[in-house]
C-alpha cells in the first residue's frame, strides 16, 4: 500500500502503478509477461504502457525481434516528477495572481531560486513599459554566476527594450564595477554610497505598483503589488536620493 501511495504521489493511477511495479520486478518483459505479472488484461496493459511511455517512465527496448519494455529506475521516475513540479511551481505566481479578484487590494508573490529571481524581475514586464524604476540595489558578490550574468545582459536589455529607466542608491563595491561602466548605455542613474554605510546583499526596488525584495545570497524574492506600498517606497527613496 505504501508503494502504491508513493507512486500515486507522482501522478500514477492504480493500473499504471501495477504495470510499473510489475515491470520493475521483471526487469524487461513483453506486454504478455507484464499483463500476467500485474493481473491486468493484455489490451489494457498495452494502453497503460503507452501512457507510461508518454510520461517517460517506460521505454521500448530497441532492436529486438519481440517487443520488450523496460521501466525507468525509481530514482529517475521521482526525479522526473520533481522536475515537472518545479516547472509548474514557476507558474504559480501567475496562477495566484489570476485567482485574485479585482477588489483584492494587495497581492504578494513569493519566488525562489535563480529562475524564480528571473521570473520575478520579468513579472508584468510589458505593463511596466516607459515607467521609472527606483531602487536600493545591493552587491551581488554571493549571487550565482548565472544570476550575475542575467543582471548584466537580459535584465538590462529588457529594461532598455521597455524604456524603463533606473535611478538607484548603490554601495561602492568592486563586484559592481561592470554595472557602473554600463550604466549610461542602459539608462541607469546611480548614486554610489560608501560600502561602510550600505553593504546589503538584499535589493529593494519599486516600479509601477510593484515593490520587489530580492535576496541574492539566499535566492529568495517577494513582490508586493499595491499602489500605496509602492508610493511609500518611492517617497522613502526620494528622501534618501535628495541627501546624496
Amino acid at each position: 500500500m505504501e508503494i502504491k501511495e508513493a507512486l500515486q504521489s507522482i501522478g500514477l493511477g492504480d493500473k499504471e502503478s501495477a504495470v510499473y511495479t510489475a515491470l520493475l520486478q521483471l526487469g524487461r518483459s513483453s506486454a504478455y509477461g507484464i499483463a500476467q505479472k500485474s493481473g491486468l488484461k493484455k489490451p489494457t496493459t498495452y494502453v497503460v504502457l503507452d501512457e507510461l511511455i508518454k510520461k517517460g517512465l517506460v521505454q521500448k527496448v530497441p532492436r529486438v525481434r519481440k517487443q520488450l519494455y523496460v521501466a525507468q529506475s525509481p530514482e529517475a521516475a521521482f526525479a522526473l516528477a520533481e522536475e515537472k513540479l518545479n516547472l509548474a511551481k514557476q507558474k504559480l505566481p501567475q496562477l495566484l495572481a489570476m485567482s485574485k479578484g479585482e477588489e483584492t487590494k494587495v497581492s504578494t508573490l513569493y519566488f525562489e531560486g535563480v529562475n524564480g529571481i528571473k521570473q520575478m524581475l520579468e513579472y508584468k514586464l510589458k505593463e511596466l513599459d516607459g515607467k521609472e524604476m527606483l531602487g536600493f540595489w545591493a552587491t551581488d558578490m554571493n549571487a550565482p554566476k548565472e544570476l550575475q550574468d542575467y543582471f548584466k545582459t537580459e535584465f538590462a536589455q529588457n529594461n532598455k527594450k521597455h524604456r524603463i529607466d533606473m535611478r538607484g542608491i548603490v554601495p561602492m563595491h568592486e563586484s559592481l564595477k561592470d554595472y557602473r561602466e554600463a550604466d549610461a548605455a542602459f539608462g541607469r542613474t546611480m548614486k554610489v554610497v560608501p560600502y561602510e554605510q550600505y553593504s546589503s546583499e538584499v535589493a529593494i526596488d519599486t516600479v509601477g505598483d510593484l515593490v520587489r525584495i530580492q535576496d541574492y545570497k539566499n535566492l529568495q524574492g517577494v513582490i508586493i503589488e499595491n499602489k500605496d506600498v509602492a508610493k511609500t517606497v518611492r517617497e522613502i527613496f526620494e528622501m534618501t536620493w535628495s541627501k546624496y
